[in-house]
């Protein structure tokens, strides 16, 4: 028997068994979860650069508004 029978032999076995469907799905579930796992991840990365950014803008802004003097030695 060759490999290529082996192997059309194994795949056969597995076309309309129930447990192989159920693993194919639940693979592809974690696939999906996963994904939208790291879609949230960076979703929620962005929400924070923004956040940064806004309150480092605003602390300029106030900075700017209190009349202080860029050149100063204070740093």
């Amino acid at each position: 028997m060759s490999d290529a029978d082996i192997d059309d032999d194994f795949d056969d076995d597995f076309v309309d068994d129930d447990d192989a469907k159920m693993v194919e799905e639940a693979e592809t579930s974690v696939r999906t979860r996963l994904s939208s796992l790291e879609k949230r991840r960076l979703i929620d990365n962005l929400l924070e650069e923004k956040r940064l950014a806004k309150e480092l803008k605003d602390d300029i802004d106030n900075f700017d508004e209190d009349g202080d003097d860029w050149d100063d030695d204070d740093f």
